[in-house]
């Protein structure tokens, strides 16, 4: 998988008897910003799903840098561990820990599931919330935040054990033009610093301003590639 960071082949998912995707397939080169983007219920939140662990899947394979996940697997505590170090999700409603402050909801992670110590671990939730703007807002509950800020809390969160793929559920759902403008200009900071991005969204102003490729997902295949 040279320069390859995600490989999605012939990905199926089911609920009941009910097809939600079937034979998704696509790669994503490192330092590149996929859009996924469709209607609703279309099967782009599940592929974010599926790829991030959240959701088992019935046929094909999940391929994360070094780390495969087969169809039907079970997913250790040891394998889970491994993909949250190299998936971190943003999801659509953040699902900030309500009763944290927004610097422990960041450290929480590094220090209770992966044994990084305090010290290091604040230090870290506090430098990617001065990166993200909002290290000023360190104290904040989630309740206290604005949602852009919110937002911003989530990214730090999901980037607080340095995983070379991040995807993100409708990111600009709940954000004004302005905020939507910050947000692009901060991914494409997240890009530079060679991160890896999919993004599921219905913006298609957005999609179209910072995403490299747009993959069309309608009734849970992808069915066209743009460049």
């Amino acid at each position: 998988m040279s320069g390859i960071v995600l490989r999605v082949q012939a990905l199926g998912l089911r609920r009941g008897m009910r097809g939600v995707l079937e034979g998704v397939t696509f790669d994503v080169p490192r330092g590149e910003l996929v859009a996924l983007m469709g209607p609703s219920g279309s099967g782009k939140t599940t592929i974010l799903r599926a790829i991030a662990g959240l959701e088992p899947f019935q046929s094909g394979t999940v391929q994360v840098e070094d780390l495969a996940i087969d169809s039907g697997a079970w997913l250790t505590p040891t394998t889970v561990r491994a993909l949250r170090r190299k998936v971190g999700m943003v999801f659509q409603f953040h699902h900030l820990f309500e009763h944290l402050p927004a610097i422990k909801n960041v450290w929480l992670a590094p220090v209770h599931a992966y044994g990084v110590p305090l010290r290091e671990a604040e230090r870290r939730a506090r430098e990617l919330l001065a990166v993200l703007g909002v290290e000023h807002r360190a104290a904040a509950l989630p309740r206290e935040l604005s949602g852009g800020e919110a937002q911003r809390v989530a990214i730090a969160r999901a980037l607080a054990v340095d995983p070379p793929l991040l995807l993100m559920d409708e990111p600009t759902a709940s954000l004004d033009q302005a905020r939507r403008m910050e947000l692009r200009d901060l991914l494409r900071g997240l890009l530079r610093d060679g991160r890896t991005l999919i993004v599921a969204t219905h913006d298609e102003e957005f999609a179209r301003g910072c995403a490299s490729r747009v993959l069309r997902v309608m009734e849970g295949r992808v069915f066209e590639v743009e460049s």
